[in-house]
């Protein structure tokens, strides 16, 4: 399998936003079918230290969420950036087949997730191991499917990390396989 998705729980929505957990699983993208799960939160005071912002908007929007979504995010323990960094990197390397220049990972925005863990690893001194050429984005390919992703029943708590990949992951192939008119 060479397709991740991705999903981050975050205090802001800007480029260098403070992220509290970075998410990722990997995913057959013709089947849907799952493989390997990555969960981390990440150390808040060393990102707003390393130019990471929080924005109070986000932080009134998680007010509103639910209480099991809120308990999830609290519960999520914060591991120092770089290390974080560090095994995220070496998850993607050992959870695809095949070279890391051909993993394709999935982000739910053009402008969000992949964008915002960038970067993250470009404020510290670990280098992200996929290049740009591996980004994709979500909404982008549902929304070319003509896929109403409201149609999709969300198993678990949204806004927890493995639950959005996986909600998202249904969708997503869903829109590959209508885009291919059902064939692989």
């Amino acid at each position: 399998m060479i397709d991740v998705m991705l999903d981050i729980e975050t205090l802001g929505t800007d480029s260098n936003s403070v992220i509290v957990s970075i998410s990722a699983v990997v995913f057959d993208l013709q089947t849907g079918k799952i493989g390997g799960e990555y969960e981390a939160g990440v150390n808040i005071l060393e990102q707003l230290l390393n130019g990471g912002v929080i924005d109070t908007s986000t932080i009134g929007w998680w007010v509103t969420q639910s209480a099991v979504a809120k308990q999830a995010l609290t519960n999520i323990i914060p591991n120092d950036l770089d290390g974080v960094l560090k095994s995220f990197n070496t998850w993607l390397a050992a959870s695809t087949t095949g070279q890391l220049k051909d993993v394709r990972i999935w982000g739910n925005g053009a402008v969000f997730d992949n964008v915002i863990v960038r970067n993250l690893y470009k404020r510290s001194a670990v280098s992200f191991v996929l290049p740009y050429r591996c980004d994709r984005d979500v909404r982008t390919l549902v929304a070319v499917a003509g896929i109403n992703t409201k149609s999709f029943k969300f198993e678990g708590t949204k806004h927890c990390g493995i639950d959005d990949c996986k909600h998202q992951i249904k969708y997503c192939a869903a829109a590959y396989k209508e885009l291919n008119n059902g064939k692989n």
